[in-house]
């Protein structure tokens, strides 16, 4: 879309007269704009852009054409906030096209370069490896870019990524590696079958380096989506902590199993997979999802969008009516924060997606236009109401 197009529709939709196509049209523009990498404006600008945008927007989000961008189809406890962050982005690109960095300087207020240096990164490529031995690696700081197993397994390095080759040698003895994700974190393996898995933040994966059992037996705490190699012959096994078990041959999941959340959930996005929890066995397909409530053991198994569940595997922060400690509890893992609450829980449910390039003051700053009242004590999000 040329810039005086893009321009004419800004305009449309400040003045409610978009159609719902065009409304959509914008808002994935919106979380698509790699507004924070344009090399022409430096960082202190975009600081004040971004502090004056939200003042702005903050200013006239009362205003009927904003909040009301298309009708409600959920109920009134719903907060469509996404449609918050495509008012953020008319108000930001409103600056961005009429801003000469040569003709016209800015002066910065003291307070938006602050902000600038004090806002929390998303999370990057970091994890540990523990090896057969014992021995830990931060692979993020190691400079070799191979790695040797007691074993003769090697693993190559690559940024942001492992890989397993064990074609060399022929040892019969099982060996155990783990890698561990930390909050604030994400990484890739592919394992010694070809196997490719993406941990998300606050993860380890404990694997053999080596397949040489009946099974492929790999043991999860945390969140991972796996791309699995097939082989009917020798079948895939995911074990979480909480007695759920997930049996492939050859197919494309997601699992989450982490400590804090109530459900342990297995969601199918190619292929199929049997879940076992203790001795019942429950087939999936594409488009499933099977939940394991931790407290009573039942399995509920439901069709669910797929785009929400691996949001973070595609690098967005996805939500669809989660209540806003889910939502929290997410944000804690991706920034590496402390959250708490004070005061009552604010209820109903959010909707939405953000980028999670997005820094945590962007990400608080759309919850905050959505109504969620905050503030940050060093490295503590402390929600105050909403």
């Amino acid at each position: 879309m040329e810039t005086h197009q893009l321009e004419l529709l800004i305009k449309k939709y400040n003045a409610g007269e978009c159609t719902p196509e065009e409304k959509l049209w914008l808002e994935q523009w919106y979380l698509s704009f790699e507004w924070r990498k344009m090399e022409e404006l430096p960082d202190s600008v975009i600081a004040e852009f971004r502090d004056a945008a939200w003042n702005q927007l903050q200013q006239h989000s009362g205003k009927k054409a904003v909040i009301q961008m298309q009708p409600l189809s959920r109920k009134k406890s719903s907060r469509r906030w996404w449609y918050y962050s495509a008012a953020a982005s008319v108000t930001l690109i409103g600056f961005l096209f009429f801003y000469n960095p040569v003709k016209k300087p800015v002066s910065v207020p003291p307070a938006a370069i602050v902000q600038a240096q004090e806002d929390i990164r998303p999370g990057t490529s970091k994890a540990s490896l523990v090896l057969g031995d014992g021995s830990v690696i931060a692979l993020d700081a190691v400079a070799v870019s191979q790695i040797e197993e007691g074993d003769g397994t090697t693993i190559n390095k690559q940024h942001g990524k492992i890989i397993y080759d064990n074609t060399s040698g022929n040892s019969t003895k099982v060996v155990y590696n783990t890698l561990n994700i930390p909050r604030g974190a994400e990484y890739e393996l592919v394992l010694p079958d070809g196997s490719k898995v993406w941990l998300n933040a606050a993860s380890y994966l404990r694997f053999p380096t080596r397949f040489l059992e009946k099974e492929r037996t790999v043991y999860l705490s945390g969140e991972a989506y796996f791309e699995i190699a097939k082989n009917a012959a020798q079948p895939f096994k995911v074990i979480t902590r909480g007695n759920m078990e997930v049996e492939v041959t050859g197919t494309h999941f997601n699992v989450m199993a982490y400590d804090d959340e109530e459900f342990i959930k297995t969601t199918l996005t190619e292929g199929k997979v049997n879940i076992r929890n203790g001795k019942d066995i429950m087939p999936l397909a594409p488009m499933q999802q099977a939940a394991l409530e931790k407290s009573s053991g039942q399995v509920d198994v439901k069709k669910v969008d797929i785009d929400k569940e691996i949001a973070w595997k595609n690098g967005m922060i996805g939500f669809s009516d989660d209540k806003l400690p889910y939502i929290m509890r997410q944000l804690s893992r991706w920034y590496d924060v402390d959250v708490r609450f004070e005061g009552s829980i604010p209820q109903g449910g959010y909707n939405g997606s953000i980028p999670r390039k997005a820094t945590l003051s962007e990400v608080m700053e759309i919850l905050k236009i959505a109504g969620v009242q905050y503030r940050l004590d060093n490295r503590t999000v402390v929600i105050t109401g909403g």
